[in-house]
Order: structure tokens, then sequence, then C-alpha cells
């Protein structure tokens, strides 16, 4: 299991020193794919959603490796927002006014079935809007697509024909067709719903992303290059130099 509070502290570590680079930019030469919206600074960053089994965490790796970007996967920003402490500890990394705006954010976000609920779906918000707001990160999952602005970071969706999906879940986790097919379509269903119940979208239109990417039809390794000429394309960001592909 990933070190969390490990993960968190380089985090904001990259952002303090980024933060420093925006201040010798005096905002005339700006991060690329940087921008405000409202009283809030964003990105860049590249959002993945992904059907059960399309690669969406393989291309997620091998762009965060070229780009020198942390990666966090759905189980890292659940982990996040369920332990509470390490929650404020990113969060806490932002001045008061950045930490003011989230949490407003935030508080016109909820629907009233979530405001009697634990602090998790609190954090969980709170920590997609703090990682776009601090940038140069890849987040896989948790609708991050309908959190944060689409103009300052790429938006793809990853899928594949169920069948291609059900054999790789199959080879990966070690499991019988009919165990991967269960597991394929309990997962779809819950993201589905997921999206359905907290924003009122359909997680599979295709308006919502920049970019749809068939891994049936090419190779995770051949999306996650096109994924690059994406992020090159509408943001302007560059690979880094000593930074190789994970």
């Amino acid at each position: 299991m990933i070190d969390v509070e490990d993960y968190i502290k380089k985090q904001i570590a990259v952002y303090q020193a980024n933060q420093l680079e925006e201040k010798r930019l005096a905002n005339a030469q700006q991060r690329p794919g940087r921008g405000t919206e409202g009283n809030l600074s964003y990105g860049p960053y590249l959002l993945i959603s992904r059907e059960k089994g399309a690669g969406g965490n393989t291309v997620a790796q091998r762009v965060g490796g070229q780009l020198g970007w942390q990666v966090f996967d759905d189980r890292i920003v659940d982990e996040i927002a369920k332990q509470a402490h390490v929650s404020r500890q990113l969060i806490e990394s932002l001045d008061e006014r950045d930490r003011n705006t989230i949490h407003d954010i935030v508080g016109r976000l909820l629907k009233p079935h979530e405001i009697g609920q634990s602090g998790y779906v609190v954090y969980l918000k709170q920590v997609v809007l703090t990682l776009g707001h601090q940038g140069d990160v890849v987040i896989v999952g948790h609708a991050a697509q309908y959190l944060l602005p689409n103009r300052f970071g790429l938006s793809v969706r990853m899928v594949a024909p169920i069948e291609a999906r059900i054999r790789r879940v199959a080879d990966k986790a070690h499991l019988s067709l009919d165990a991967a097919r269960a597991e394929v379509e309990r997962t779809d269903r819950e993201r589905v719903r997921l999206v359905r119940r907290q924003f009122g979208r359909n997680v599979a239109d295709p308006l919502t992303y920049d970019l749809i990417i068939n891994t049936a039809a090419i190779t995770v390794e051949a999306a996650a290059e096109i994924v690059m000429t994406a992020l090159q394309r509408k943001l302007g960001v560059q690979m880094k130099e000593g930074c190789n592909v994970q």
C-alpha cells in the first residue's frame, strides 16, 4: 500500500516550489495550462475517467512519469479523504484565502443527502479541488471532471468493449472469466450510479471529455502517447527532463 502521507508531502513540496516559480515569473509567464476561475487558480492537470479494465490507471502512470506529475488514483484519493489528518495536511498547505475559497465551493457542491454524512464526502471534494488548485497532477476517477474547470486540464475517458475488459481483469487479477465479468459489471454500475447521484450527469456522455480512447483498438502505450500529445497541444505542457515512463 502506498504511504499516502509521503505522497502528500511530495505534492506539497511540488506545490510550494511552483508557487515560488510563479512569483518569479510575476504572472507574465505562468506555468503552461494554469489559470484562474473566480478567486482560485487551477491547473495544469490530467483527469482520467475510465471503464473497469480499460487501462486508465496504466495510462495515468505512464503520462505522470513523463511529466513528473504526481498520480492520484481512486484508491489514493479515497485513502486521503478517509484519513482526516492527511486531508488537513494537504488543505492546510494552502494560504487562508484559498482554503476559504475551497471550503465555499465544497459547501455549494454538497447535495442535501450528503450534508448529514461523515466528513468523508466533504474531504473527498476538498482533496480533489485542492489537488486541482495545486496543479501538476493526474487524477483518476472520483468524477474530478465535474469538480474542476475543464480549460485548465485535459479530461480523458478510457473505454473498451466489455469482453476485452473482462479478459484483462481476469488476467491481471487471476480470476475466472465469470468472476471477472461480475467485477467489471459491478464496478461499471457503481461508477455510473455515483456520477448520476452526485452530479445528475451521465458519465458516458462524450461531450464531457476532450478525448475518448478505445483501448481495444490501440495499446495502452499508444494511448499514453495520444494523451501526452493532447496535453501538449491544449495546455502547452512538456515532458520534464530526467522523467521516465513508469
